[in-house]
């Protein structure tokens, strides 16, 4: 852009001082500067004028793309009903395939490798107690947690 040194804006106003004179000088600078804010309030007017009209047609893209997506899904589940569940035979030679085991065999269709279920190592240690039931009647001992209290016999 433009680059003023001090030694050009001395010389300017020089200029500006003899060129319109000591008496009409702050008037003229006034008049300047609300020319000046005009012209970056227009700008600024403008920019955000084309922002709003970018976002409004990027969002109008956006809207398009996701309505054509949710077609093509509705199209799909259409198909998928009207194929029902035999659409590849597997229901007419009776093995059910549902969930995880569709996912499964679609892995493998695909030729991806399909992780094998491995049992989970159970912990060794002391057994745990069954849960007491709700309703029985407490025991006659004393509570495990609290303790007894001690009475010491005076002599």
């Amino acid at each position: 852009m433009l680059s003023f040194g001090l030694g050009e804006m001395l010389l300017v106003a020089v200029v500006a001082l003899l060129v319109v004179g000591p008496e009409r000088l702050p008037r003229v600078l006034r008049q300047l500067g609300r020319w000046y804010g005009q012209a970056r309030r227009a700008a600024d007017e403008l920019r955000r004028a084309f922002v709003l009209e970018a976002d409004r047609q990027d969002a109008s893209d956006r809207y398009r793309k996701l309505q054509e997506r949710r077609r093509q899904a509705e199209q799909s589940r259409q198909e998928a009903d009207r194929e029902g569940p035999a659409a590849d035979g597997d229901a007419a030679e009776g093995t059910d395939v549902g969930g995880e085991e569709a996912a499964k065999a679609a892995l493998a269709d695909a030729g991806v490798p399909v992780p094998q279920e491995v049992p989970l190592p159970v912990p060794e240690g002391p057994e745990l107690p069954d849960a007491p039931d709700a309703n029985a009647e407490p025991p006659d001992a004393p509570h495990p947690t609290r303790p007894t209290p001690v009475v010491e016999e005076s002599p």
